[in-house]
């Protein structure tokens, strides 16, 4: 099986985008065919869209129209109930349309309805709207149908969305007080510097007394940033765009994730976020009776950090030739020790969906200890730092004070 990408128009003729996990490129052209689509684009890889004004979707990334994980988990949650207690999924999606107080999502859930009513499975309803049903996602309802557990298999999509957003709110809540510690002290030192300090150097000039050395060197810096400002702001804004054309690429983006894993602190932290993500992921697939080998596919493709997504490579091929997952997992030498002897553990004992999920507790946990760890240390440090650039700048104006006094006497 292989995911193929394709572009299509309706009978309307209006674009439709999605993907397909069939044998063949031939397979589903035939499937596009019989779903009444006209196939403009189908390959293995997703095509980049040409940037026009037309591919702009901007009412997606307004607000009120954003799809967020917390959605996804809302309609994964009901959608579960309403099976569990035995409506037809037709009626369940119904259901869900007039109680989703989310307009995107309503219109979302009133598509997959349609498809589903026109005869498609609700795996295939659910891969026509890649931003927002995950390859991961599609592929465990369509594990679910297959099995006819579509109940218990909504019932872990639910669990693995609700562990997957406990620690995206855990991270961007611990990082909202260092930012704004940071960008407070930014606000301070600009302001004395911009605004403060050029009263200054005008009071001294018009009395013609030189400034003391350091007042005098903070407003030849103040006196450069007026002066070449456009031009700074010119190559700070080059630089920021070579640096995204830069990690765009393949190359530079993998060279980018190997620096930031060297970084102290930093790299401990981003292999404690990818091995809980890895785990949690693959740990689901595995308990929702989706092949190590197709699970290991899926998770590879949800996996942004190119060092772990390289690493997958050899683990893939380790699975294809039947030396299991421990001993490529070694050879890459980015998992943690740890981890790997769980995963042998659970090689032996047979339960490597189980002991994925231990995993993913367990570094989930070790990663709230870091973060708090690093929260600790990063506020003292910038309480630091604020205290001596700001007592330089204030060191500065006194001695300018000081000066302007000793020359009135």
């Amino acid at each position: 099986m292989a995911t193929y990408y394709f572009k299509a128009t309706n009978s309307q003729g209006k674009v439709e985008a999605g993907q397909l996990d069939v044998g063949s490129k031939q397979i589903a052209l035939e499937k596009l065919e019989k779903l009444g689509l006209f196939p403009i684009s189908v390959s293995e890889r997703q095509q980049r869209r040409e940037f026009s004004l037309q591919n702009i979707e901007l009412e997606r990334f307004l607000p009120a129209n954003r799809i967020s994980g917390q959605h996804l988990l809302d309609f994964t949650d009901k959608l579960s109930t309403l099976l569990r207690s035995g409506l037809p999924l037709a009626r369940a999606l119904s259901l869900l349309i007039e109680t989703t107080a989310h307009t995107a999502m309503q219109e979302v859930i009133k598509q997959i309805l349609k498809d589903v009513s026109a005869g498609k499975s609700l795996s295939e309803a659910l891969g026509n709207h890649p931003h927002v049903f995950e390859r991961l996602y599609v592929n465990m309802v369509r594990a679910g149908e297959a099995a006819g557990v579509l109940e218990q298999i909504l019932e872990n999509l639910r669990d693995f969305l609700q562990k997957r957003q406990e620690l995206k709110s855990f991270l961007i809540s611990s990082m909202i007080y260092p930012a704004i510690l940071m960008f407070t002290g930014l606000g301070t030192v600009l302001v004395l510097v911009l605004f403060v300090l050029p009263r200054f150097q005008e009071v001294f000039d018009k009395v013609g007394i030189e400034l003391p050395f350091i007042t005098l060197l903070l407003v030849d810096i103040t006196s450069f940033i007026a002066d070449f400002k456009w031009p700074l702001i010119i190559a700070v804004a080059t630089s920021w765009y070579a640096f995204k054309v830069w990690t765009g690429k393949e190359e530079g983006r993998l060279k980018w994730d190997q620096l930031k894993m060297r970084m102290p602190m930093v790299g401990n932290l981003i292999t404690q976020v990818e091995v809980t993500r890895f785990a949690n992921a693959l740990g689901i697939l595995l308990q929702s009776s989706v092949s190590l080998l197709e699970a290991m596919n899926i998770v590879k493709d949800l996996t942004e950090n190119r060092v772990y997504q390289r690493a997958m490579d050899p683990v893939i091929k380790g699975i294809k030739k039947g030396d299991g997952m421990a001993m490529p997992m070694v050879q890459t030498g980015v998992f943690p020790k740890i981890a790997v002897h769980l995963v042998t553990v659970g090689e032996e004992t047979g339960r490597l969906g189980d002991m994925f999920q231990k995993i993913a507790i367990m570094y989930q946990a070790s990663l709230e200890k870091t973060m708090k760890r690093f929260i600790a240390l990063f506020e003292p440090v910038m309480i630091l730092c604020m205290f001596v650039v700001v007592g330089m700048i204030v060191a500065a104006m006194l001695l300018a004070v000081t000066s302007l006094s000793q020359s009135a006497m």
